[in-house]
């Protein structure tokens, strides 16, 4: 039987739906259903009132904010109402089970290694990733932004995403070094954010490429964390990558 916080859970992601939703039924609620759905965030976040002292936990409704709230923008850019709420109505349900697995941690001292959370997290931030970058590299086609802003945007998108998942893998003990690989990574990934603007390629294959340099880094990363990088992994690694990069590179159409 269905627990009672799980309830509320599901209760909220309810309401998430329908607020986003009707942003996209009557686009002249969007940015209305933009501001209600973060209220009611902010709202659902106190739910959760015995994590609030503890910035570590806290930090981890940071992902799934900046995720829900960049897969409205991105889906703005679409026009099939039916395709945008679909993805919604998924994204709900992934967020759902992201915070189910997320509370039963405050009852096991946050053990990442039970359940699906480090998995959902991993995910989230790949998604979060791809539909955040996409949507910034695509502001150029409408407004007249400067790039400089826009790469600021684009790194503090990377690093929340890096540093949730480093941080899992270092179960919450080591923050310095945690931060510390936060930052190096986010400086090995400036100038490919850079250089990206420049490619003659649409703003969905922009972030795709941004999303495949970020899941190989963060995955070495990872593994030398865990003291698991091998050589195997890493010749591996670097053949998925480039496989899929020559392949993009290959059959997209070039502007």
């Amino acid at each position: 039987m269905m627990s009672l916080f799980r309830k509320k859970i599901f209760f909220f992601h309810g309401l998430f739906l329908i607020v986003l939703a009707s942003g996209f039924i009557w686009p002249n609620l969007y940015y209305w259903s933009l501001l209600v759905f973060n209220v009611i965030f902010l709202i659902f976040v106190l739910m959760f009132n015995s994590i609030l002292l503890d910035k570590k936990r806290l930090s981890f409704f940071i992902l799934p904010f900046l995720f829900i709230n960049f897969l409205s923008f991105y889906s703005s850019l679409l026009i099939n109402k039916w395709l945008i709420f679909g993805i919604v109505l998924l994204a709900m349900f992934f967020s759902y089970y992201y915070f189910v697995e997320f509370r039963l941690r405050l009852n096991r001292d946050f053990d990442f290694n039970l359940g699906n959370f480090s998995v959902l997290s991993d995910v989230e931030g790949l998604l979060l990733v791809f539909l955040g970058t996409s949507f910034i590299y695509s502001l150029p086609y409408f407004l007249n932004f400067k790039n400089w802003i826009l790469m600021i945007i684009i790194m503090l998108v990377l690093f929340f995403a890096i540093w949730q998942n480093i941080l899992i893998v270092n179960k919450q003990k080591q923050k310095q070094e945690t931060l510390k690989s936060s930052f190096l990574f986010l400086l090995v990934l400036l100038p490919i954010v850079g250089s990206l603007f420049f490619l003659p390629f649409n703003f969905n294959i922009l972030g795709l490429i941004l999303t495949l340099c970020y899941y190989t880094g963060l995955s070495f990363i990872r593994f030398h964390l865990s003291e698991t990088l091998t050589n195997k992994k890493i010749k591996y690694n670097l053949i998925f990558i480039i496989v899929l990069l020559l392949t993009i590179f290959l059959t997209v159409r070039w502007r």
